[in-house]
């Protein structure tokens, strides 16, 4: 199959998804920076006569396999999409390292190809919900200085309305406490910066991976060849682009209602699960706070005590917060939008 979408990119593949026959995947071809990379959007098959939906984006050495939190916004009289961006997940190929980017805007190119798409299903409203890198590549791609209305002349395709963002943890600054990250912020990007094309291997589980993953008496089963335990190889390149992406976005101001939802407390560098669980074990919310406050004037802040990393996959009682957090703001976004028509 090979079913041309416009001049810049290719439906290459389509069918029922691996999570089960409510759900369906697309995955798209374009050119990458380097070589032709892929896209995936994964969609729920309820709901499709709503025009308004949800569009979630991952995070690093992540993919989309959260089911329920699919079925949660479908309760809701949402579509449901979700992006394995270029690289990850289901869009992982040999020509590409998994997870590399010359820079972060080059998932532009995903969100593009998603919400054309979206807009060709009928869809006229969009939320887009980021987690962790997934809430920096979302923020970059909303905070750019061009609209969607120009993305349309640039296809020729018209594009739904994003009316509002919903960041799960963002990776908005690095993970160190805001005195330690103001005197580490230089050297580390003129390190990563001198030795772009270091790896540091991967070689042993995260305590973070042990959190989640049923093989080590966590409650979630997911593909570890996707989203491997000991994670992928960690690239000196991605974490400049990082930097970069995160120096970019704090000079920017982004007036998109926003909702952010952070867990009380970090605890990265804990030695055991059960301390590594209280928290987030993976970012500093304090550095998330203020680097969100920088750049979003019309930001909605919730805490979710002992919420993981990615609060979706907390223990049920933060889950169940996060949701309902997640849902009063929907509902208040909804009628503010009605106000204003």
């Amino acid at each position: 199959m090979n079913v041309p979408i416009g001049q810049h990119w290719r439906l290459v593949k389509q069918g029922e998804d691996l999570l089960g026959d409510r759900f369906y995947a697309r995955t798209f071809a374009f050119p990458g920076p380097k070589t032709q990379v892929h896209t995936t959007l994964i969609h729920h098959l309820d709901e499709q006569q709503s025009a308004k939906a949800i569009l979630y984006v991952h995070g690093y050495t992540d993919y989309f396999f959260q089911t329920g939190l699919a079925e949660h916004f479908i309760a809701l009289g949402y579509r449901f999409y979700a992006l394995d961006l270029q690289g990850y997940g289901r869009s992982i190929r040999p020509s590409t390292p998994p997870n590399w980017c010359d820079s972060i805007e080059q998932y532009g190119q995903d969100l593009d190809i998603a919400l054309a798409t979206m807009k060709q299903d009928g869809v006229e409203q969009v939320v887009i919900l980021g987690h962790s890198t997934g809430g920096l590549v979302v923020s970059t791609y909303l905070a750019q200085p061009y609209k969607l209305a120009e993305r349309e002349n640039h296809y020729q395709m018209p594009f739904p309305e994003v009316i509002g963002l919903m960041l799960n943890s963002p990776f908005l600054a690095l993970p160190f406490p805001p005195v330690i990250l103001n005197r580490i912020h230089w050297p580390i990007r003129i390190i990563v910066s001198l030795l772009p094309f270091y790896f540091i291997k991967a070689k042993k589980a995260t305590i973070y991976a042990k959190t989640l993953h049923q093989r080590f008496g966590g409650e979630w089963d997911y593909r570890l060849d996707w989203k491997p335990a000991e994670g992928f190889n960690f690239s000196f390149h991605w974490l400049r682009e990082i930097i970069q992406a995160q120096r970019n976005l704090a000079q920017k101001s982004l007036s998109i209602p926003t909702l952010l939802c952070h867990s009380r407390i970090s605890t990265i560098g804990k030695d055991s699960v059960e301390e590594t669980q209280q928290g987030d074990g993976v970012l500093d919310v304090e550095s998330m706070k203020q680097a969100a406050e920088k750049s979003f004037q019309n930001l909605t802040q919730v805490i979710i005590d002992k919420g993981f990393h990615d609060l979706y996959l907390s223990h049920e009682t933060a889950r169940s917060e996060y949701l309902h957090a997640l849902d009063e703001w929907l509902g208040q976004l909804t009628q503010a939008k009605s106000k204003s028509h």
